[in-house]
């Protein structure tokens, strides 16, 4: 099993873009990418807008080799309808989808619609993930119950997914926050990943979107998710959001080095600097101004 993070916040968009090769097959979850609309009452400058256009061209040709494309939920920066990255793309593809009617909120109910008539013209098939599974060859792909976007529904809800061959075997979370909540991590535990891509608890809106109680229960999961066996665990996305994430996961941090389990960000999983733009948002337009 070989895995690409081609896009992700350590990397310097908002993405969880994942590509996966197997024996048996070509796996694209979430090919998309997006900015922080605001951070720190500023618009996106000009440096991650390159960014993002440079990893959407990544994005776009790794899409393209896909056989199979997943698609965890309908925010912009899981799925892209037509934005940033043609729909063409999904010429030929077997896509599973997030159930577009059931267990989702207004909002991604009607970014679903919009995005399943744009690909029904191109994609071989379009079938719904949620509770579902896919074996093809040695390769099996099995797909969580919809489980919260967060410590609750207000946002929707996700898929979670699990990729296994007859060596490697992967879970990716998708945006469960955390985990927070008992429903999204009884899916990562019960499928004992050797990898496990990890978004991470929401430490940047902490005291507004995410409690202190929201954060000792991430951290006594992802205890779980290491001790439970997992040999990497990658905490990016949400998490990286924060400059001090380190510190509010240090808990984590010196668990995992007792049982010799790495934790890293994508970044540094694919041996690349960190390099959160967002976070650095102030700095960048400060820069301009000295400049």
């Amino acid at each position: 099993m070989e895995i690409k993070l081609i896009a992700f916040d350590s990397l310097g968009v908002r993405s969880q873009s994942t590509f996966i090769q197997t024996k048996d097959s070509l796996i694209h979850i979430d090919p998309a990418a997006a900015l922080a609309p605001r951070r720190f009452g500023l618009p996106p400058h000009r440096v991650e807008v390159e960014k993002l256009y440079e990893l959407v061209e990544e994005i776009s040709e790794y899409l393209k080799e896909a056989e199979i494309v997943i698609i965890t939920h309908y925010h912009y920066d899981h799925h892209d309808p037509n934005r940033l990255i043609p729909v063409e793309l999904y010429r030929g593809k077997e896509v599973y989808v997030k159930h577009p009617k059931e267990k989702i909120n207004i909002s991604q109910r009607i970014r679903a619609s919009r995005f399943l008539k744009m690909i029904k013209q191109y994609a071989k098939e379009i079938k719904v993930a949620d509770n579902n599974f896919i074996v093809k060859g040695g390769t099996t792909i099995k797909f969580s119950e919809p489980v919260p976007h967060g410590v609750n529904d207000r946002l929707g809800y996700v898929v979670e997914v699990s990729i296994s061959d007859r060596e490697h075997s992967l879970v990716y979370t998708s945006d469960v926050e955390g985990p927070v909540l008992e429903n999204q991590l009884r899916f990562i535990l019960s499928e004992k990943p050797e990898i496990a891509i990890i978004d991470g608890p929401l430490t940047y809106m902490l005291g507004y979107r995410f409690s202190q109680e929201d954060l000792g229960n991430a951290v006594e999961n992802l205890k779980k998710i290491v001790f439970s066996g997992v040999k990497t665990m990658i905490l990016d996305h949400h998490l990286v959001r924060d400059p001090d994430y380190k510190d509010r996961i240090a808990e984590v941090l010196d668990y995992a080095k007792m049982f010799k389990v790495k934790v890293l960000t994508a970044a540094e999983f694919m041996g690349k600097p960190i390099n959160v733009l967002e976070v650095k948002r102030k700095e960048l337009y400060r820069s301009n101004k000295l400049s």
